[in-house]
């Protein structure tokens, strides 16, 4: 039985740490090294941990450290990971007690190099499936190698690690580690450089395997500020390394649209009137939005979105803009 490391950072997690403990030890797969990391958190994390250490059900590791954010804390996971596949945890999320087997044993043949499975998204005491894969002809889905890059550039293969498995040697082998300096978008890079190095196609399930609770407090969906910025800069070296795969030059680029596209979307739903920082994601958004049309696998809501753009686009300008001499820039003319 192939050993898997779950890797599970964690700052400031009081709240959700015993049912995370208790999701780990309802796994039905056994083989698991358990790696958590305290990353400086001021909370009751760190004594909730020790706690839970002598668990003699779980193969427990704990780290403690000073606070160095998520990419810096995963990599020390991965440093310290001894399994044949690695598999992310967020604590405050629930996984179903066959996640791990399900993924493992999709992988158990050596055909495929990760396996993915699909997650339930719990905001505000409401359920929502992620609707981008319904295959009703197949239990699973088999995708190569461009078809991946294709799908997870368009977030049509959702960006984050949580949801799929991955094979160690590949990640040691090609020595892929999260972005450390990068404080937004962190998974996209890391799940970019681990498809790029793929052999064999991955294996998808359509089944949900996964709680993920979205939180208030978290970047990812609260309102803009300039440190989802990071995000879009983060994305800058993944459309460099594709423009040698001519096939995927305008996945990249659409995905930087779509980036772009989300953070014009939380400015208009926040206060914030930097006029210089809006117009420069008005300017990326419409060098990068033309390549859409060349790709497949764009979702509904990517589809129903962008034509509303360059109208969102003036609107904020016109209602945000506090320095009047900032002029509309001209390739938004170019959009009827």
């Amino acid at each position: 039985m192939k050993k898997v490391s779950v890797i599970v950072p964690c700052y400031n997690m009081e709240k959700y740490l015993d049912n995370c403990f208790k999701s780990l030890i309802n796994q039905t797969y056994k083989n698991l090294e358990i790696i958590f990391i305290n990353d400086g958190s001021s909370d009751k994390t760190l004594n909730l941990l020790r706690k839970w250490e002598g668990e003699e059900r779980l193969n427990f590791t704990l780290i403690n450290q000073e606070n160095k954010g998520i990419s810096v804390t995963r990599n020390v996971g991965l440093r310290r990971a001894t399994g044949d596949y690695i598999y992310f945890l967020d604590p405050d999320d629930i996984i179903f007690p066959t996640l791990i087997e399900e993924l493992v044993n999709m992988l158990e043949d050596d055909k495929y190099d990760y396996s993915y499975c699909k997650f339930t998204r719990i905001r505000d005491g409401k359920k929502y499936e992620d609707f981008n894969f319904k295959n009703k002809k197949d239990k699973f889905i088999i995708l190569n190698k461009t078809d991946t890059l294709k799908r997870f550039l368009v977030h049509n293969l959702r960006w984050c690690v949580w949801n799929k498995l991955f094979k160690a040697n590949i990640i040691k082998d090609n020595n892929i580690f999260f972005q450390e300096d990068c404080r937004y978008g962190e998974d996209a890079y890391f799940c970019f450089e681990y498809f790029k190095h793929m052999t064999k196609p991955g294996i998808l399930t359509d089944k949900v395997l996964y709680y993920y609770t979205q939180r208030k407090s978290s970047l990812t969906h609260s309102a803009f500020n300039e440190r989802r910025l990071d995000c879009y800069y983060s994305l800058n070296p993944i459309v460099n390394e594709c423009s040698a795969m001519l096939e995927i030059v305008p996945y990249a680029h659409a995905l930087r649209a779509m980036v772009a596209c989300e953070m014009l979307y939380y400015i208009k739903k926040s206060n914030y009137s930097n006029g210089n920082v809006i117009a420069q994601i008005i300017e990326w958004q419409t060098q990068d939005v033309p390549y859409l049309k060349k790709c497949k696998y764009i979702s509904n809501y990517m589809k129903n979105l962008i034509p509303l753009v360059p109208k969102l686009a003036k609107i904020l300008l016109k209602k945000r803009l506090k320095n009047k001499s900032l002029a509309l820039p001209k390739s938004l003319n170019n959009f009827n």
